[in-house]
């Protein structure tokens, strides 16, 4: 039987990659970070790879959450919210993450990929589908939607899918922002960054872009999966890191980094909300967030408002480990807990990862798709779970393999005050 051209191209590609150790595997591990990790093989390893900033899933009070709505509702709702899926807990949550976020409204989504998809698909379409399905007034104009060059897929994702004409700004860059936005005067238009961007730490110049949006009357939407929790001077995010609560129309949030759950949410006034509910196919045709996720998260949210000394020793260690890199001579954007190193070439930092491994420090090497091959990494991430041994540990082991492959060690110095 002859192989469909479609496999056969595709396999041919898999071979190809394959054969140039560019496929990364996906290590098996039998526990999750606490932040020590047993791997399959039976070791144990420190992970700082893990986006679970505030180790609340490892709270007693929020297992204990779960394994109540577990007994009461089990493991999944099978439904739709507008089908019979629309559990209380879930209400609760959202109006709980509207207020934590200071946000006059919340929508949950299954998972932080669908909340952006969610949110741009449904801001640009749900006007032209009102009107198709049931008459309202047609929309102004086609849509338009802009976003930074570096942000997440699931926003490219989003994008993509509706059917609004994109354009992409370079990276931070205000200025070629509002060139974009000049060419589009008096569309309706969607402004899209991240707070911090996931695969470089760095922070949107927010103030910037708030200023920039409003002259051109532009709605900025913030993905603040990675600022959620970990900024602000009550955790809330980075519209609260800039002084910019209330600024901000619209914007997005994960259940799965410093809430470390699963879901994500969409945040804005109520009547953008509703039309997302009704008309956002990453919210309708989806199975809700299952019960014992939705308390999970409620009372690890309630742990996160009443207890700041935890963000306290998450800040302490990232500033542990960032000094510790700097005497280094590795200096990597941002100033949170995503730290890169940049290795250069997939092989670099795949070699570089497996380096550290064996002496008991697993940090993950980025390659693509998540960034171009020219910028692989490797991406450390910090917790509050992690102490001062650990961070010291981890810098002396990055040493010692820099100095046994000095090739390395000239590749993460290169990237000395850059941001990609």
């Amino acid at each position: 039987m002859n192989t469909p051209t479609l496999f056969s191209d595709l396999h041919a590609a898999h071979d190809w990659l394959a054969s140039r150790g560019l496929l990364p595997p996906e290590r098996r591990n039998e526990t999750l970070p606490t932040p020590h990790v047993r791997l399959h093989d039976g070791s144990t390893v420190v992970s700082f790879c893990s986006n679970n900033y505030l180790g609340l899933n490892h709270r007693p009070e929020v297992k204990a959450a779960a394994a109540q709505a577990l007994h009461e509702h089990t493991h999944a709702t099978s439904e739709s919210r507008r089908l019979g899926g629309n559990l209380g807990l879930l209400e609760e949550l959202e109006r709980e993450l509207a207020d934590f976020k200071k946000q006059p409204s919340a929508l949950i989504t299954a998972t932080g990929l669908l909340a952006n998809i969610a949110a741009v698909h449904g801001i640009l379409d749900a006007g032209e589908l009102a009107r198709r399905w049931y008459g309202s007034p047609s929309p102004s104009s086609r849509p338009v939607v802009i976003y930074d060059e570096l942000c997440h897929r699931s926003i490219q994702m989003g994008a993509r899918q509706s059917s609004g004409e994109r354009a992409r700004f370079r990276h931070n860059d205000v200025e070629h922002l509002a060139d974009i936005l000049a060419m589009y005067r008096g569309r309706a238009t969607l402004v899209v960054t991240e707070g911090v961007f996931s695969m470089d730490g760095d922070l949107a110049d927010l103030p910037r872009l708030v200023e920039v949006c409003d002259a051109h009357g532009a709605v900025l939407m913030v993905d603040d999966a990675h600022g959620t929790g970990v900024y602000g001077a009550d955790g809330s995010g980075t519209a609260n890191h800039f002084g910019l609560t209330g600024r901000i129309p619209l914007q997005v949030a994960t259940l799965s980094k410093a809430f470390g759950g699963m879901g994500g949410a969409v945040l804005g006034d109520e009547r953008t909300i509703a039309m997302l509910r009704t008309f956002s196919s990453g919210y309708r045709f989806t199975s809700s967030l299952p019960a014992e996720q939705a308390a999970a998260t409620i009372a690890a949210l309630r742990i996160l408002r009443s207890d700041p000394g935890l963000r306290d020793s998450l800040w302490a260690n990232v500033r542990r480990l960032r000094t510790g890199l700097a005497r280094m001579g590795i200096h990597p954007p941002g100033d949170g807990p995503i730290i890169p190193i940049q290795m250069g070439t997939p092989q670099a930092a795949a070699q570089f990862e497996e380096l550290m491994l064996d002496t008991g420090y697993w940090c993950v090497a980025v390659t693509p798709p998540a960034v171009s091959p020219e910028t692989c990494r490797i991406r450390l991430t910090v917790s509050a779970m992690h102490d001062t041994d650990q961070i010291d540990g981890l810098l002396e082991r990055i040493n010692e393999v820099s100095s046994q492959v000095p090739a390395l060690m000239g590749l993460a110095n290169s990237y000395a005050g850059s941001a990609t």
